[in-house]
């Protein structure tokens, strides 16, 4: 009786054994934030600026799974909003090694063309994040992404199409429904990346192209080149993006871009930076007030971040002078956040 307790337990501990060998790995993290923000917006301001509650809260909780399947790792990620409402984002990716990676992504975006869209150097975000002028390049969606990334001879590549470019999030065992949008489409995009060439430079080159779909009367396709080169000499990096973009809107020509930045390290723990930011407007017909005729937007960002072990404080302000539209348009924006990450 008691040899047959003895084998019992040996075989399920072999059992259980075996299966601990194959079952996947996952882990948890997430990040808590505190902000303070400011904002003023002319030259309307008493109707445009935000004068409510200055203080914000956001928190996510992010699952990395992986596995192994004959070699190749497959991984998993998905984050959960502050709400826990869904997925804030998620993507599954096989990785083939030598071969390269497939990744399908809803939401974590960065791929293909976008992976480089504003590689300026900064201690936190570029000098263009929370204004209302934005980048001046559009995006291209990133819900249902499909993605190849691969590195060969010491240069990164980063292809991506994009399915359906303004869908929704589509759930497995379901189709979206059909987008009736003037901007719907579909994108195919890819960067080529290098920063083992020259010690301490970083560049790459990328391009996307937005084939709109047939029956729409206000959008053309879309297309995009982006080039950026960075140098890191001691503790200071320095930074270029230029970008073009034309299509989109009918009766627009192209939107040029140009970016600057330097980053200096103090210590491990502290950075500061600046950052300029400059877009083009031009317009070739119409009478529209989308986008007037040779307007640009300026905007300039400092930086600065410090970290202690899992907390980190950032400041940044971001000024902005100029849009698509107005000459006369500003901005100015100012956030204090307070980072824990676990």
């Amino acid at each position: 009786m008691n040899n047959f307790k003895k084998v019992g337990v040996s075989a399920l501990a072999g059992s259980l054994v075996a299966f601990a060998a194959n079952a996947g790995e996952l882990s948890v993290s997430g990040t808590a934030n505190l902000t303070y923000t400011s904002e003023e917006i002319g030259p309307t301001a008493s109707s445009a600026n935000n004068d409510g509650n200055p203080f914000g809260h956001a928190s996510d909780v992010t699952f990395n799974g992986s596995g192994d399947m004959n070699g190749m790792t497959v991984s998993f990620f998905a984050q959960l909003d502050a709400g826990g409402a869904g997925y804030a984002s998620n993507s599954i990716s096989m990785d083939m090694g030598d071969m390269g990676k497939i990744k399908f992504d809803q939401g974590v975006g960065g791929n293909g063309v976008e992976s480089i869209d504003d590689k300026s150097p900064t201690a936190w975000e570029e000098s263009w994040d929370g204004i209302a002028a934005g980048d001046g390049l559009s995006t291209t969606g990133s819900q249902n992404v499909f993605t190849y990334t691969a590195t060969f001879a010491g240069f990164g590549v980063n292809a991506a199409w994009d399915t359906e470019i303004d869908d929704a999030r589509t759930a497995d065992g379901t189709t979206s429904a059909n987008n009736t949008t003037s901007v719907d489409g579909s994108n195919t995009s890819f960067a080529i990346t290098n920063a083992t060439l020259v010690d301490g430079l970083d560049f790459g080159v990328g391009m996307g192209e937005t084939d709109i779909k047939d029956g729409s009367s206000t959008t053309n396709d879309i297309e995009t080149i982006i080039g950026y080169a960075n140098y890191t000499v001691g503790p200071v990096t320095l930074g270029y993006t230029q970008g073009e973009q034309s299509g989109g809107t009918v009766g627009h020509d192209m939107h040029a871009m140009e970016a600057y930045g330097i980053v200096f390290n103090v210590n491990e723990n502290l950075s500061v930076s600046f950052n300029n930011h400059e877009v083009k407007y031009k317009k070739t017909s119409g009478t529209g007030t989308t986008v007037n005729k040779d307007m640009s937007s300026d905007k300039d960002g400092i930086a600065i971040a410090y970290s202690m072990g899992g907390a980190s404080v950032k400041i940044q302000t971001n000024e902005a002078s100029g849009n698509s539209t107005s000459s006369t348009y500003s901005e100015d924006r100012t956030e204090v956040n307070l980072s824990l990450a676990f």
